[in-house]
């Protein structure tokens, strides 16, 4: 068996804050409504003062335990730095800035147009949930990767222009990740029947309790709370969204950044088989043991026998490493959240086909499959391809009248154009590459219900080459030809892969950007400001029409790019959309059963 390289969990939670700042700080105090103060720092932008807490600690958890909200600080507590990270794998991709790792992570930022010269209340509040996979990511990664100069990176979720020019409070939160936030296992090896697992998902509703509870003293309007997030963090939206009513009443609209909605989570029972799983694997990286199997025992160790680094050790052991299972597949994420009837009672693709019950935004980009594609087709052959993908969804077998992998799309023996191909090195790549796009994230969320009878939808398409992005795969030694660099920025394929939106949203690109570039960042930042301010994207300089449901082979789609393509708007039919969101189902939903199929697939 030949093995397959991961796209880089790291790289969906691809985030970039300025460093240094912009002008001298002035320490800025803020008393809570429950007792003490937090101290962060005044800036300047533009000649627009505002103001930055860093590494607010919002809540305490014990290991597999729900988090606890903090509901006081002393005096001058200081917020000027970015808080510990959760515990994650070393991955491929941007670093945290001046942070470490540590359980105790969970903190949160915030920009607020609000100064101590300035009284302004009832803004406008925008909470961030970062990407990753649910196994990595923070509030304070940075890009270029692997810069010499730390001082110099950026941080992609840096609220600075929300604050200074748009008048809009940015929240970024951590929550925890892997196995430690998604993992049906209490301290005493038994599941805390209210969170079912999800304990990253409780994380993320206790920020937003923390946000109700003390964001009007930052001059923020708590009855106008805007949940988003990318990837992963868009899922997560996705799921608070339409699945959870643990923070039903905490937001009270949602921007769902490239969210593969199609996703179908683990049940309670497999959530009960990986913890049985998990144990294994505990005991096994504590005993120096190779494989989660070897181990002797599968009763979970006494918490204060477990470091944390068994942990991540036992999450690699488990997830075999996460170098066998492609991102974008069905079931392809070893620690995701789990619809145990509880905390989540509902698969939300299937709740986005009844709309929404908030306003919402959603979207997604034109080459969300190729980084993917690119890192895992490195070694997977045509026959392999076609067995991975007959074993993964339903209706592609030749047995199938209407089977997939005849599709030119999903076909790895048809001839792809130089432009198909987009820097891919063969044809598997790319038909993997279209099969990603299309299942994982374009037709998944076109699946949306839109009637006059509910909460409003606005829908984008983001088609503009990457700007950031430099996170070249390791040439492969399987490989006779090195791989492309297929989301460089600016890259020659004209690419716009996963998490490419990102510096734009955030107005957050580099310097040396070039003018329309920048105003395109610009409208896209004022976009989902003036969606927080009013529920509406829409304003003078941005038409933008609500979403319809496609009935037709024209979905509606606002296209965001420098210069715009007037096919962009066909893909419901070019992708084949009809089919993806009824004959072409996923078969697996568990992690453990689509590795042990990839596994087949490729002896």
């Amino acid at each position: 068996m030949k093995p397959l390289h991961l796209a880089a969990a790291a790289l969906i939670g691809l985030g970039c804050s300025t460093f240094p700042l912009n002008a001298a700080a002035d320490e800025y105090c803020v008393p809570l409504e429950n007792g003490g103060s937090i101290c962060g720092e005044t800036q300047s932008e533009g000649g627009n003062n505002y103001s930055v807490f860093k590494g607010i600690q919002y809540a305490t958890a014990e290991r597999w335990s729900p988090s606890q909200l903090v509901s006081s600080y002393e005096t001058n507590t200081p917020a000027t730095e970015f808080g510990a990270i959760c515990p994650q794998p070393d991955y491929p991709g941007p670093p945290p800035v001046g942070t470490t790792q540590d359980e105790d992570c969970l903190y949160l930022n915030i920009w607020t147009p609000k100064t101590s010269e300035n009284s302004q209340e009832n803004l406008p509040v925008m909470v961030f949930i970062h990407g990753g996979g649910f196994i990595s990511g923070s509030s304070s990664a940075a890009y270029p990767p692997n810069f010499p100069d730390k001082s110099t990176q950026k941080v992609l979720y840096d609220g600075t222009t929300f604050a200074s020019e748009q008048g809009v409070i940015l929240v970024t939160i951590n929550y925890r990740l892997g196995a430690l936030g998604f993992l049906d296992l209490g301290p005493t090896g038994t599941s805390d029947a209210k969170v079912g697992g999800n304990y990253g998902l409780q994380d993320q509703v206790t920020a937003l309790k923390w946000v109700q509870e003390n964001i009007a003293a930052l001059g923020g309007d708590k009855n106008n709370v805007t949940l988003f997030g990318e990837s992963a963090g868009a899922m997560s939206t996705g799921l608070h969204l339409l699945s959870s009513d643990q923070a039903k009443s905490d937001f009270h609209a949602a921007i769902m950044e490239s969210n593969p909605i199609g996703y179908n989570y683990r049940t309670a029972k497999q959530g009960d088989t990986q913890a049985t799983k998990f144990i294994k694997c505990i005991n096994a990286a504590i005993g120096g043991d190779a494989k989660c199997s070897d181990a002797q025992s599968d009763i979970l160790p006494p918490q204060d026998k477990i470091t944390t680094e068994d942990i991540i050790t036992a999450q690699k052991m488990y997830a075999r490493n996460t170098d066998k299972v492609i991102v974008g597949l069905p079931a392809a994420l070893p620690f995701a959240p789990i619809v145990d009837g509880s905390f989540i009672t509902a698969q939300p693709s299937e709740q986005i086909r009844h709309g929404s019950p908030k306003p919402l935004i959603f979207g997604f980009n034109k080459d969300e499959g190729v980084y993917f594609a690119n890192w895992a087709g490195a070694t997977l052959t045509a026959s392999e391809y076609l067995a991975l993908v007959g074993r993964l969804f339903k209706c592609s077998t030749f047995l199938c009248p209407n089977n997939l992998t005849k599709q030119d799309r999903y076909n790895p023996a048809y001839n792809f154009s130089p432009v198909q191909m987009g820097g891919l090195i063969d044809n598997v790549d790319t038909a993997l590459s279209d099969l990603i796009n299309d299942f994982a994230f374009s037709c998944s969320n076109m699946a949306a219900n839109q009637t006059s009878s509910q909460k409003p939808i606005w829908a984008y398409y983001f088609t503009q080459t990457d700007a950031i992005q430099n996170l070249a795969p390791p040439n492969n030694k399987n490989r006779k030809v090195p791989l492309n660099n297929v989301c460089a920025p600016d890259n020659q394929w004209s690419n716009s892969c996963h998490a490419a939106e990102l510096p734009f949203v955030f107005n957050s690109l580099p310097e040396k950007s070039n003018t329309s570039l920048k105003q395109l960042a610009k409208t896209m930042n004022t976009a989902w400001a003036t969606f927080a301010r009013n529920h509406n994207p829409a304003g003078p300089d941005i038409k933008w029409e609500k979403w319809e449901k496609v009935v037709s082979a024209k979905a509606h789609l606002h296209n965001f790019a420098t210069q715009q393509n007037p096919s962009d708007d066909d893909i419901f039919n070019t992708q084949n959309c009809s089919s993806w969101l009824s004959t072409w189902q996923p078969r697996l939903v568990d992690y453990n059963a689509t590795f042990e199929e990839i596994q087949e697939s490729m002896k």
